[in-house]
Parts: structure tokens; C-alpha cells; sequence
């Protein structure tokens, strides 16, 4: 069944599988395999309500393979790690019992009409946009459910929304707040400043061996080596078992026609244009003799002329241009409105008259038309075939390497098994923590497995990435810090960058001072303390400006400078210098920036408030039910 699930968003079978598995299998319904004799244990409740151990482990499985299904060879075990999936499924399972037994106190509930509105209004039961009983009940059965608990489920889903809209609806949003928002995101400041960088100060600042010492002394941590280990590895690819998996013709054939939508191609148009471009800020006057010019353009292929020649000539479409104005096939959607209308209401050969868009005035040639379709299997097998040969080996690769460790567990001779298996056996040099040869950033789940070890030991197989890897520990260097001596280089470039910051600070609040007192100008700074003057534009918005890198305090003290006050008092440290600021112009939104912005600033911030809003509710009402969890009988992640 996993097969069946793809990429494409809007093909029904994810529909029904976010429809069906995520609100209602997942957490309410289906089947487990877990035993009887330990599915019963408890492995948390709410109140009176007890949340069993095979509850939890239908949803964590369930959970665990539609994650698998959706994003296929992209769901490794790192990355249901790094979800949290054994903590996400309980606290999900929690929130929607706390939920369901407030909504019973609160007496909200879902009447049989809602529930069948709901089940008739979903798309996966629908055939032509029309409910299709019979559709409803294969779909239902080939997950297993019966409707009668589908229906059950559904009602909860149901009154579960009504507790969420109940907490959302009751937020609103002040027009104070929005104006204020859209001032915060909007506000804007020009800024001129002089950099002074610590790396052209002194290019070797004296250092005395007191000061080595001391620096040393003071900042040893500093130097500190990590602990760095070794290790011998296998790294099982997936493309190495690609031509040893075997795929069905059946496997095909039931792949294409469960998921036949995403081999669906809409109707598409090629076509030619001649473009001529009218400017934002055009009179009436100047538009008027670019229309005039379509028009002359227009009339002249309507007797003959070639529409390839006079695009090269006169389009002002750089891209197309020079290809005769051809722009290749493009569907419904792809092109600004008016175009898209114009084009489609021609037929093959057919030039239509000049149309108006936001660029300028376009002619239309329609050179041809390919009708919706969708391709028929025998086009499409080779791909089909591709896509399960890789989903295939990418579950070979996993239970190769797991299999490759149970052998390995008592002898762990990992090189005499890479021998026998003709397969390549790779030795790291010593790496710290988060430099294995296989980390990325963020990713440092080989530095984990590898860091847990002990010298001679195995690591259980783990994903990196697609690829499973089988690690052996060779050996351990324990963090330590060097002795002074051996690091004597790098305490006199940290005592030399110090003190070249420091003298930098110093030139620039000698020259603040002379531009407090008047004695000298700004333009001065260039030429007095070769310092380069540039310019930066920013919003409030976060700490980061352009050619100086996080400055927040600089930030907060430009938008407080005025015409009247324009020199920053202080100088601030900057990633690039000490830097001395001056305004050059402020900029708000104005009121009709705002009136634009309104709808949209308003849709999303209201939605940001609902957001929190429920958070909050949840949380609270969380926080007044007493709730326990095993976590001994939680799976491990």
C-alpha cells in the first residue's frame, strides 16, 4: 500500500490519506499488531480516559509509514528523530482527548447531518465532483474500516473543529494593532557610515611574552581541543541494489492506476507574441502610440507579413525575441490573465488583435493545441518501473544493513565482512564532533552514533540520508587543553585581533568627537582615517543590515535619529568594525501602503492570534486535567 502514496499533492490518494489516515486512522482508528498480552497497558491518561499501549502504537505505526509513504526515500530514521514522532503521537493523542472531553462538558456536538455533509463534501469519495457511495466504501475498505466506524470517528474530527473554531472566532484584531504592524514591517531608514576595520589598525600590533602568559592564563578554555574520535565504516547506497530488486508488471499497473492524476496533462498552447512595452509611469499620450504601433503591426500580418520576422524586429520580449517571439507551450494559469484569455480563444494558425497587460500590448499567434490527456501506461511504464526499483532498494539498503549488524554483533569484524561481501570499507582520521566526512550541516547524526560508542564497538545501522551506514569505533581522544606552547601562535593572533579592535574603537571615537565638536566633517573620515563612507537602507525588522552583519543595537539607535539630531552619540561594534552613524533619510509607509496592505496584513495576523490563541487554550485547559504518561513504554524514537 505504500507504493500507492506520491509526491504530487493533489492527486486523490494523498487527499485521502490526509483525510482519512491523519485526522481520523492515525488517531482514532485502525488496526495494530501489537500483543495482546502488553497492547492493554497504559501508557498514559486524561482524566478518567485511558490512552492504551496499542492505541499508541496504531497511531505511532500509522503515523511512521505515512510519513514514509508521503516522502519516500526523503523519511529516514534520522529525520523521525529529529520530529520527535514518539513524543509527537502521544501529545497529539493527549491535546485530542483533553479537547473532546471539554467539548462533551461544553455539550458541542456533531449532528448525523454534519457528519454525512462532511463525508459527501470530500473529494476522495467523489467521482466527477458528485458523492459516489460505492467509491465511499472501497475506499474504506481497502484501509480496513468499516463505515460505521469511519462515521464514528468523523464525528469526533467534527466537534474537534467546532472546540478550535469556538477559540478561534473570538479573536479579533484592533485597527492600532495592524497599523502598528505594518509599521514595524515597513518603517524604513537610510544610514550613512564609516567601518573602522580592526584588520587594517596595525597589521602586527606588539606582543609582550607577559601578556602571552597572562592571555593564556585567562582565556585557556579557549584552546581547548574536543574529543575527537576514529572509526571504520560501510555505507549501504541504494543505487548498489537498484538492479536487484525486481519489479512486476503488476506493481506497475496497480502503481498507474491508483495514481494515475499525476500522469495527467492539462490542455496546452504554443504560441508566438510580439511584445511592446508601455512603462509603469507612461502618459495617455505615450500609451496611446504604443497601441497605435501594435495596431500598425497587427494589420501588417493580417496581409501577410511573417509573424517570426517582425517579432525578431520589433518585440521588446529580450527572451523570446530572438526566437521569432515563440514562447513554447504554456497550460492554463501559466500567463498573466488577459494573455491567457486572448491565447486561449484562439484557434491554430490564428493571430489575434493587440491585448492589453500589465507589461504592455501583445499579438497573439496560436501555432498549436494539445488537448488534456492523460498518458497511457505503456508511455510512462519506464518511469513507473524507476520510481518502485527505487523505493524498493531504498527498503533492501535498510534491512541489509540492519541484517549486516545482527551478524556483526558478537565478532564485530567489520573488515572481515567488508572482505567476504567485496564491499568498501572506509577509515576516518580523528574529527570532533559535527566533522564526520558524512555531517551536514544540521545533519550530525553520524558524529551521534559515532560519539555514543566506545572504542571496539558497533553502532546499530542508522540512515544518513538515503544511505544506511554500519560503524565501528577504532578509537577515542579525550578532550584536553594544550599546553601553552603549543598553541603559542594562536595567543598572539587572538592578543593582536584584540588589540587591533581596541585601537580601531579608539580612531572612531576620536573622529565621533571631532564630528560632535565641528572641527571636522563627515566627507573628512574618508580622507583623515582612510575609512570607506557607504550607505545602508533597512526596515525595523530583525538585526541584520547589509555590509555589516548583525547589529541590533545600531539598528534600534538609527530609527531613533532625527533631522535634528542625525549623528549617532556612541559607536558600535559591528562582525565588521566599529562603525560611526549618521542619517540620511527616514521613510513610513504611507496611508495608501497601508489600505493596500490592509486585507492581506489582517488575514495573516488574525491567524497568527487564532494560532496562539488555541495554543493557549489548549495549554490551559491541559494545565486543569490531570494527566500521566509511562514514558518505559514509549518505542523508542
Amino acid at each position: 500500500m505504500l507504493s500507492v502514496m506520491r509526491k504530487n499533492a493533489k492527486s486523490w490518494i494523498i487527499k485521502i490519506l490526509f483525510g482519512i489516515i491523519v485526522i481520523v486512522f492515525v488517531f482514532f482508528y485502525g488496526f495494530s499488531d501489537v500483543r495482546q498480552g502488553s497492547k492493554n497497558k497504559i501508557v498514559a491518561s486524561v482524566g478518567d480516559r485511558k490512552i492504551t499501549v496499542g492505541e499508541y502504537m496504531t497511531a505511532y505505526k500509522n503515523m511512521i509509514e505515512f510519513y514514509r509513504a508521503v516522502y519516500k526515500n526523503q523519511f529516514t530514521e534520522e529525520m523521525m528523530q529529529k520530529m520527535g514522532l514518539r513524543q509527537k503521537v502521544l501529545e497529539d493523542l493527549i491535546d485530542r482527548e483533553v479537547l473532546l472531553q471539554e467539548a462533551e462538558k461544553l455539550n458541542i456536538q456533531a449532528t448525523p447531518e454534519e457528519i454525512r455533509a462532511a463525508i459527501i463534501k470530500t473529494q476522495a469519495f467523489q467521482q466527477n465532483g458528485v458523492f459516489n457511495q460505492r467509491l465511499y466504501e472501497r475506499v474504506l475498505s481497502a484501509y480496513g474500516m468499516a463505515a460505521v466506524d469511519y462515521e464514528k470517528d468523523k464525528k469526533k474530527q467534527i466537534i474537534l473543529e467546532k472546540m478550535e473554531a469556538v477559540v478561534k472566532n473570538g479573536v479579533k484584531i484592533s485597527e492600532k494593532e495592524l497599523r502598528d504592524l505594518h509599521l514595524m514591517q515597513n518603517d524604513e531608514v537610510t544610514i550613512a557610515y564609516a567601518c573602522f576595520d580592526p584588520q587594517k589598525a596595525e597589521e602586527n600590533p606588539a606582543v609582550s611574552e607577559e601578556e602571552i602568559e597572562q592571555y593564556y592564563e585567562k582565556q585557556k578554555e579557549d584552546f581547548r581541543v574536543p574529543d575527537k574520535v576514529k572509526v571504520k565504516y560501510i555505507t549501504f547506497r541504494p543505487e548498489d541494489f537498484e538492479q536487484r530488486v525486481t519489479v512486476t508488471a503488476e506493481e506497475i499497473e496497480e502503481y498507474y492506476q491508483t495514481d494515475m492524476e499525476q500522469f495527467f496533462e492539462p490542455r496546452k498552447i504554443k504560441a508566438k507574441h510580439i511584445l511592446l512595452k508601455v512603462d509603469k509611469k507612461a502618459s495617455p499620450q505615450q500609451e496611446e502610440a504604443v497601441r497605435k504601433k501594435a495596431e500598425s503591426l497587427f494589420a501588417r500580418l493580417q496581409k501577410g507579413a511573417d509573424f517570426s520576422a517582425l517579432a525578431k524586429e520589433h518585440s521588446e520580449d529580450a527572451a523570446s525575441a530572438e526566437n521569432g517571439g515563440d514562447l513554447g507551450y504554456f497550460k492554463k494559469g501559466d500567463m498573466v490573465k488577459p494573455f491567457e484569455e486572448a491565447a486561449l480563444s484562439l484557434k491554430p494558425g490564428e493571430t489575434g488583435q493587440p491585448v492589453r497587460t500589465q507589461y504592455g500590448y501583445h499579438i497573439i499567434r496560436v501555432d498549436d493545441i494539445r488537448e488534456a490527456r492523460t498518458r497511457p501506461l505503456e508511455e510512462v511504464t519506464a518511469i513507473i518501473e524507476k520510481e518502485l526499483r527505487r523505493e524498493k532498494a531504498l527498503q533492501q539498503v535498510r534491512k541489509e544493513a540492519k541484517r549486516a549488524f545482527n551478524r556483526l554483533f558478537k565478532s564485530r569484524d567489520i573488515e572481515d565482512y567488508a572482505r567476504k561481501i567485496d564491499i568498501k570499507l572506509s577509515e576516518t582520521d580523528f574529527f570532533a564532533y559535527g566533522q564526520a566526512p558524512e555531517d551536514a550541516a544540521g545533519k550530525e547524526v553520524f558524529s551521534r552514533e559515532a560519539f555514543a560508542l566506545d572504542a571496539g564497538e558497533l553502532a546499530p545501522a542508522f540512515a544518513v540520508g538515503e544511505n544506511y551506514v554500519l560503524m565501528k569505533l577504532v578509537d577515542k581522544r579525550q578532550a584536553h587543553i594544550p599546553a601553552a606552547d603549543q598553541v603559542r601562535d594562536a595567543v598572539i593572533r587572538a592578543i593582536r585581533k584584540g588589540k587591533r579592535a581596541q585601537l580601531a574603537k579608539r580612531l572612531a571615537e576620536k573622529a565621533l568627537a571631532g564630528l560632535e565638536s565641528g572641527s571636522r566633517a563627515w566627507e573628512d573620515l574618508e580622507k583623515d582615517y582612510a575609512v570607506v563612507l557607504k550607505e545602508a537602507t533597512f526596515k525595523r525588522m530583525g538585526t541584520y543590515i547589509s555590509g555589516l552583519g548583525a547589529a541590533g543595537e545600531l539598528k534600534e539607535a538609527a530609527f531613533l535619529l532625527d533631522e535634528q539630531k542625525p549623528l549617532a552619540s556612541r559607536v558600535f561594534e559591528t562582525d565588521k568594525g566599529t562603525v560611526l552613524v549618521k542619517l540620511k533619510k527616514k521613510q513610513s509607509p504611507d496611508e495608501d501602503g497601508f489600505a493596500k496592505a490592509r486585507e492581506n496584513l489582517a488575514v495573516n495576523t488574525v491567524r497568527t492570534k487564532q494560532q496562539e490563541a488555541f495554543s493557549l487554550y489548549l495549554q490551559k485547559l491541559k494545565s486543569k486535567t490531570e494527566i500521566w504518561v509511562d514514558s518505559k513504554l514509549l518505542p523508542a524514537a
